[in-house]
């Protein structure tokens, strides 16, 4: 069991005890006889109380070689046994001592250790005092159920309540120096250690230097994800940490920060993906950046001018939906490498047809991750690096100070508690199956940078913004991990979509587990590709006749140009037996009612003659809901439970299409896959086409052992619970902005929808809205939704036939995590603005054009909430409701001096419920306007500025110290002069270097 530092790693599965398999519940073999304790115990207690005492390199092996004597069920008890005593010792001390033993054992023992490590948490909280321990013995392993709760296996009826609030949990100070940097970094260790609880942990200032060192590193035009490719790569002048370059990892490089699909807004610094290869929307505008990947995959002459790159062969059959059969006769499709995959299409050149969009609507669009492993194709292996050892980092990871202190932010109540679960699960979960590669250099790097990341998360606990930022990087790092491994196959995902969907849909699962009813999952490259697949499938086992439309009222918008032509009849004509409907819509005007599609379908299901094929229900089921009570059914179980009996009886079909780029990736964005997933009845002859259908687009995609699954297959199997609360929590903020923050009137559809049910999106529509949200500094732009962070995305249509052209064009607001002080921040003054409703005053009809925004208008909304006295609501929220004035003033009025006297009445006084996000930004505008020419630094000024600089993290400061400074020449010698002096002086001092 010791490791012996040779060998070739192998990715072939060995059979592990059924205790450690996913989905298995046999925990009874950790219980031991007292025989078996008695005859066991004596030599390993022997050899383990001689490592507690002198935890080291040869008491570890002492107790490898120990368990290396016992059975394998005796080993494996044991280890669970060493897991939970590690886990009463401090933080530092669990975390050395796991390394120690994880490196020294190896086969299904050292992945039992690794599994025993994740089930059990720290007994003591992370932010205690750690005390002098006791040597403890090893005790018999006691049944436990934290195996399996842990690793995301036990049934949802057997979950235990998590408690509200951490044991002994205190708040912890902000290290503002843990920031987005666009400049290098002054900062002084000693003030972290006045504001961190836990100075007398050894461990926290270490993790505290390495992240300063990691801020430090971040220069103005750089983001992270650019530092992480050049540090493995290195430059013409610094060698990188890998030697990757023509072996087939090269790309798992090239792919950091390319997963994010990118921001709009033009700074991209600091804790922020960067990747010049990545699309804003995948299904669409990925094409304009293609041909860079084209250039570098371009073999044989293919492809050549004018071809065009699809997502596999299967697409020709799809296009029969779009063009005539002549047109479909005249073209080619041909496999770019085999027989399935990324396909050239040609002879598209000789038709005038928009291409393009074609392609997009039926979701031809390639896998971007298919086109990087190509580049790497044929290429060898790197070297086994046996002077890394990734199972001992993780094991190190998961039970560090910083790892601790995640799980406990998870079972709170704040804002960042279900982005902390997710990633908790995601990282726990690679202990799961054969772990990590254990030899690889790539892997051990990315779980370095993983435990950095995870520094920054739980130091920012008090500014999510940050910490979600820093979270959205780490998905990088756990795809790199699993894509290396690539432990997961088709079946992993055709087993772990089955569990997922049997657990949300508990209805069928009964006549799933009998074989009554077939369930199909199978992963396509987008949503829409699964949408336009069923269609396909469904059109073609009907003689392409045509499809009914009575959903209508809640199509995507994205389906426009297929879904068109499916109403109007122009190349697909209706048919009365395929109905496509959607869950919940993406554009929020008429609530989807579960209930009412299936009467719906019954009724259709009435006419259905003998011999007639079975009916079609395509559901796209992105967006998926909790239960709005507890106990209750979500929306897809009240769809498939109605519904259960036609698909069992065989005159219904039913196709499951799912988007992966929304909240199936867990608000972070970063798997651009989708779903289709099919039930109908076992054995019906009349589904078989269709059946065979899906299974032959599956094979044709090729998809099955790509990096892009292997993180797909992660995210599901040990998140798939997250999903739901974390769109119940964004669903909350969207709830809560419709409300409060910007009411409108639902009957004006011109204004908005105020249909807001259990999902994290809202549509609102000012005059000139797309200029007015450009404004929001603080908010993203994205192109879609299912980011961490709130965002917006404009151009949305609104319901079809409603308002006047011109009031057609919406801004869909996509709701993150934040606190809801940031939702009041970022959209209070705007929606009551433009509304001209008073704070304190019901919600107004108006409308107001605020293109040429007024500061006398701002002033008098300002006045209003002074005496707004009695409003509860707005008494909580009030320096939020005062800060978005203001910040929305100093994005709009112009000249922008104009908003000069509100900042300086907002830093007047201490506004400490405003989040720190906010409070920076208008520091900045608050400084950058003091420093104009014709602005004099009078008292009431200098005051306000010196709170304003306070606020400022050092690298921003330093930015405007070297202007104020000669500002402050000519001002008086008043104590608020002084001290601003010395906060200028200290700013522009050389940076600290480490």
């Amino acid at each position: 069991m010791r490791n012996p530092r040779k060998g070739t790693r192998t990715n072939k599965r060995t059979t592990a005890p059924k205790r450690f398999r996913a989905g298995g519940t046999d925990t009874s073999t950790f219980t031991l006889t007292k025989h078996e304790v008695s005859v066991a115990s004596g030599p390993l207690e022997k050899d383990w109380q001689a490592f507690v005492a002198k935890p080291g390199d040869a008491t570890a092996d002492a107790v490898a070689k120990a368990l290396e004597k016992l059975s394998p069920r005796l080993a494996l008890a044991f280890v669970r046994s060493i897991a939970e005593t590690l886990a009463e010792r401090p933080a530092l001390e669990r975390s050395a001592m796991s390394r120690l033993i994880a490196s020294r054992l190896d086969g299904d023992v050292a992945r039992g250790f690794l599994k025993a490590t994740a089930a059990v948490r720290l007994t003591r909280s992370a932010m205690e005092t750690p005390k002098t321990p006791q040597p403890a013995k090893v005790q018999p392993a006691p049944q436990h159920e934290n195996l399996l709760h842990g690793l995301d296996l036990l049934p949802p009826k057997t979950l235990g309540e998590v408690p509200v609030k951490t044991p002994h949990g205190r708040d912890r100070q902000q290290i503002e120096a843990l920031d987005l940097a666009s400049d290098k970094i002054t900062a002084d260790l000693a003030g972290f250690e006045e504001r961190t609880d836990e100075v007398r942990d050894i461990s926290a200032m270490g993790n505290l230097t390495e992240a300063l060192k990691l801020v430090n590193s971040l220069g103005g035009t750089a983001g992270y994800s650019h530092m992480r490719r050049t540090e493995i790569k290195g430059t013409d002048d610094v060698p990188g940490k890998l030697d990757l370059q023509g072996t087939t990892q090269a790309h798992l490089v090239e792919q950091i920060g390319f997963r994010a699909a990118k921001t709009q807004r033009t700074d991209k610094s600091g804790l922020s993906p960067q990747n010049q290869l990545a699309a804003s929307y995948w299904r669409t505008n990925f094409r304009d950046n293609l041909e860079g990947l084209v250039n570098q995959l371009r073999k044989a002459g293919k492809p050549g001018p004018g071809d065009l790159l699809v997502n596999s062969p299967g697409v020709l059959r799809k296009l029969e939906m779009m063009v005539g059969p002549d047109v479909v006769a005249g073209l080619r499709i041909e496999p770019l490498a085999g027989t399935s995959g990324i396909s050239v299409l040609s002879g598209t050149g000789k038709y005038t047809i928009d291409w393009n969009s074609i392609l997009q609507e039926i979701g031809a669009t390639p896998s971007a991750y298919q086109l990087y492993e190509l580049m790497d194709a044929g290429k060898n292996p790197p070297p086994t690096d046996y002077k890394v050892d990734t199972r001992a980092d993780l094991a190190e990871l998961i039970t560090s100070g910083p790892f601790s202190r995640l799980q406990e932010i998870a079972r709170g109540n704040t804002e960042l508690a279900p982005v902390c679960a997710m990633i908790e699960h995601l990282v726990l979960g690679l202990t799961d199956e054969l772990g990590p590669s254990r030899y690889d250099g790539l892997t051990a790097n990315a779980l370095n940078s993983l435990s950095r990341l995870l520094g920054i998360v739980v130091q920012n606990e008090r500014n999510p913004s940050v910490a979600m930022r820093a979270v959205d990087l780490m998905m990088d790092e756990i795809g790199i991990v699993v894509a290396v491994a690539k432990n997961y196959t088709r079946t992993d995902y055709q087993d772990t979509m089955r569990q997922v969907l049997l657990e949300r849909a508990p209805g069928i699962a009964p006549l799933v587990d009998r074989q009554e009813v077939q369930l199909d999952s199978h992963l396509m490259t987008s949503g829409m590709d699964a949408l336009g697949t069923a269609l396909s499938i469904a059109l073609s086992s009907r003689n392409h006749d045509q499809v009914t439309r009575p959903t209508k009222d809640i199509d995507y918008f994205e389906t426009d140009l297929l879904l068109t032509k499916l109403k109007k009849g122009e190349q697909v004509r209706p048919r009365n037996d395929v109905l496509v409907a959607a869950l919940n819509p993406s554009t929020p005007f008429d609530a989807a009612s579960a209930d009412k599609l299936v009467i719906d379908v019954r009724e259709a299901l009435k006419a259905r003659k003998k011999g007639d094929p079975p009916f079609a229900l395509i559901l796209d089921s992105t967006i998926e809901v909790a239960p709005k009570a507890p106990g209750g059914k979500t929306q897809l179980d009240v769809v498939l439970d109605g519904l259960k009996g036609a698909i069992a009886d065989g005159t219904l079909e039913v196709f499951l299409c799912k988007s992966f780029q929304k909240y199936a990736s867990f608000g972070t964005g970063k798997v651009a896959a989708g779903d289709l997933t099919m039930l109908s009845k076992r054995g019906n002859l009349a589904s078989a086409s269709a059946q065979a259908e899906t299974l032959l687009q599956d094979r044709a995609l090729d998809l099955a052992r790509s990096d892009e699954t292997q993180l797909v297959v992660h995210m599901f199997k040990h998140g798939h619970r997250d999903e739901l609360e974390l769109i119940r929590t964004a669903a909350d903020n969207a709830k809560f902005v419709d409300e409060f923050c910007w009411p409108i009137n639902g009957q004006d559809r011109s204004r908005g929808s105020t249909y807001v049910d259990g999902i994290p999106l809202l549509l609102r529509a000012p005059t000139r809205a797309d200029d007015l949200f450009k404004k929001l500094v603080t908010i993203d732009q994205r192109d879609s939704f299912s980011f961490l962070r709130t965002s917006y995305v404009g151009g949305i249509p609104g319901p079809y036939g409603a308002g006047k052209p011109e009031e057609k064009w919406y801004v869909r607001i996509n709701t993150g995590h934040e606190s809801k002080q940031a939702m009041v921040e970022n959209f209070y003054a705007f929606g009551h603005l433009e509304s001209n409703t008073l704070p304190g005053e019901k919600r107004s009809d108006a409308k107001v054009d605020l293109d040429g925004l007024r500061i006398e208008m701002v002033r008098e909304h300002l006045k209003a909430l002074d005496l707004a006295q009695d409003d509860p609501d707005i008494a909580q929220y009030r320096n939020s409701i005062r800060a978005s004035y203001c910040a929305f003033a100093a994005q709009n009025v112009r000249p922008k001096t104009k908003a000069l006297p509100e900042l300086r009445d907002f830093f007047a006084r201490p506004a400490p419920d405003v989040t720190i996000e906010t409070q920076r930004y208008l520091a900045g505008e608050l400084l950058s306007q003091a420093v104009m020419p014709g602005t004099k630094l009078d008292a009431p000024l200098l005051a306000s500025l010196v709170r304003a600089a306070v606020v400022l993290p050092a690298w921003e400061f330093k930015a405007i110290a070297g202007k104020l400074s000669t500002k402050l020449a000519q001002a008086d010698k008043s104590p608020d002069a002084m001290k601003l002096r010395a906060l200028v002086d200290r700013a522009l001092q050389p940076p600290l270097v480490l």
